[in-house]
Parts: structure tokens; C-alpha cells; sequence
């Protein structure tokens, strides 16, 4: 817990850092320079000082928006589901049932980023980001029933190939987040190399392929990071990032576990008791997901 609450505090401390950023978003004036030489000898020398081209200054501008594509990984580190005695399989002779959880794997994970520079040490941006995975489900101290609760459970010793379901997941993230430059806050922007804090708040989606629920279930997501970018030239900005999440999701339970011939026979998401009596499951309990996405990609200015 003092891990998820120190994210909500550095999410909301560079989130906080707009207003400030903003007050001193007025860059200085540019001091004009007036040219005194005159005289046909120094005409040349002139010429060349008004045709030279400036050299390109790799730099943090204030003002700037960008757009960055990152791709990468998300790894989960939490539970999605979790419902003790809950049915896993249904055929015409029993009900099975045991206590199950549902955790996702690591998933590719491409970001959307669409920022603003509000200072050259400071900068708003949206995310949207979505993780492709698959998700693995454990069952234990599985028991199996007879239907029309004639006969006591029996234990069952082993599952089947297919009792536990292995199947996708889709995460959504949508998120507003502040990025930090500590290095620049003198408010000199300049440089090709710069470290950066990230942090902000947004929401998290999950839809999973399962029986166990129709609808996806998505919470507040708060987030802290840190990341490196890269100034290659006036137009492209190579990033690297990770970004730690913080949310709470609850699903709800699906209409059906199972239909078979053609919809006539329809099971629904039932949970037993110790002597095998069954009743449909009213709700789910919420879990707090965590996860670390790792990120790489490019960044174009204008």
C-alpha cells in the first residue's frame, strides 16, 4: 500500500506543477542588435552576416506541441478475478466448481501521446494506450455435482485440458499526465539529452474473453514514471520510459456461463456451497491492479 500511495502522491505532484508552469510561460524578449559598420570596405562582411544561416540549437521550446507512438510491454501484478466454490464446467451429468483466479500476463503495450510545452522545463500531455495480452486461470480444491442435487460433492483428483480458461484480454488507458524536466528549471532548455519525471491520472479498462462475465470493468488509474529523451533534430525526439500504474476494477458477473444446444439449455455463473447446493453469483469482489510498462519509440515536434 505505501508503494500505490507514494504514485498518487508524485501523480498528483506533477499534475499540480501545470498552474505554476504556466504562470511562467512568458518567454523573454529577444534583444536586438544593431549592425553600426558602414563604408563600401565592410559592405561584404554585411552581406555574409545577413545570408549565414543559423546553426540548429537542440533545445526544450516553450510552446511546442508533439505527437509520440511508443511501443512496449506491460507486465501485471495483481489479480483480475478471484470467486471461491464458482462453477468451471457444465455438462449434462455435473457441475464442477472450485475456487478460481484469473491474472493477466505481459502484454505488447503501443501509447499514444499527444503533449504541449508549457515551460522548457515543464509540459502537458494526454495518453492512450492499449495492451494486448492474454490472461491464465488457476482452479483449486475443484469439486464436481450432480445437477439435480441427488448426491453429495465428490472430490475431483484431476482437471482437464480445457477446464481452466486461457484466453485474451484487452487493457484500454486513457491518462493526463505532467512531464517533468528537473534539469532545466534555470529555464535554459538547451541540450540533446533530458531526464524527465511523469505523472497524472486517467482511467483503466479491461475486457476479457471469460464465462464468467459479458461486460469489461475499469477504474481511476493513477501513474508516476520516469523517462529519457532524445533530440535528434528539430523535428524527432527518440523516448524512453517506464510508467507505473495504479488501479481498482471489479466486474460483473455474465448473464450465462453456458449455453449449449442452440440456446435452449442455458447454466448461469452459479457458486456452491460446502454441501452442493448452488445459486447464481450476485457480484464480484474489486481488485487493485499494478502494473510496469516499459516503452521506446519517437516523438515529432512542431
Amino acid at each position: 500500500m505505501a508503494k500505490h500511495f507514494l504514485v498518487v502522491l508524485v501523480a498528483l505532484a506533477l499534475l499540480a506543477a501545470a498552474p505554476l508552469a504556466l504562470a511562467q510561460d512568458k518567454p523573454e524578449p529577444e534583444e536586438k542588435v544593431f549592425n553600426l559598420i558602414v563604408g563600401d570596405e565592410n559592405a561584404k562582411v554585411i552581406e555574409e552576416e545577413v545570408d549565414e544561416t543559423p546553426r540548429y540549437e537542440p533545445r526544450i521550446e516553450p510552446g511546442r506541441w508533439s505527437v509520440t507512438l511508443t511501443l512496449g510491454y506491460v507486465g501485471s501484478g495483481g489479480t483480475m478475478f478471484e470467486h471461491d466454490n464458482i462453477i468451471y464446467k457444465a455438462t449434462s451429468e455435473a457441475f464442477y466448481y472450485g475456487d478460481v483466479k484469473i491474472k493477466s500476463a505481459s502484454a505488447f503495450n503501443p501509447i499514444f501521446r499527444i503533449g504541449h510545452n508549457l515551460t522548457s522545463w515543464f509540459a502537458i500531455e494526454g495518453q492512450f494506450g492499449l495492451a494486448f495480452g492474454e490472461y491464465t486461470a488457476d482452479i483449486s480444491n475443484p469439486y464436481s455435482v450432480d445437477p439435480f442435487g441427488l448426491e453429495s460433492p465428490v472430490r475431483v483428483t484431476e482437471l482437464g485440458t480445457f477446464d481452466r480458461e486461457n484466453r485474451s484480454v484487452l487493457m484500454g488507458t486513457g491518462n493526463l499526465n505532467g512531464v517533468f524536466f528537473p534539469f532545466n528549471l534555470d529555464g535554459d532548455g538547451r541540450g540533446r539529452w533530458h531526464p524527465y519525471l511523469t505523472g497524472g491520472v486517467g482511467y483503466a479498462l479491461y475486457n476479457i474473453d471469460s464465462d464468467y462475465t459479458d461486460d469489461p470493468a475499469g477504474g481511476l488509474n493513477v501513474n508516476a514514471g520516469l523517462g529519457l529523451m532524445l533530440i535528434a533534430d528539430d523535428l524527432i525526439t527518440m523516448r524512453v520510459e517506464f510508467l507505473y500504474q495504479v488501479h481498482t476494477i471489479e466486474f460483473k458477473p455474465g448473464k450465462f456461463f453456458q449455453q449449449r444446444d442452440a440456446g435452449t439449455v442455458t447454466v448461469p455463473v452459479y457458486e456452491f456451497t460446502d454441501f452442493g447446493q448452488y445459486r447464481e453469483v450476485e457480484s464480484f469482489s474489486s481488485h487493485t491492479l499494478s502494473n510496469l510498462a516499459w516503452q521506446i519509440g519517437f516523438q515529432l515536434g512542431f
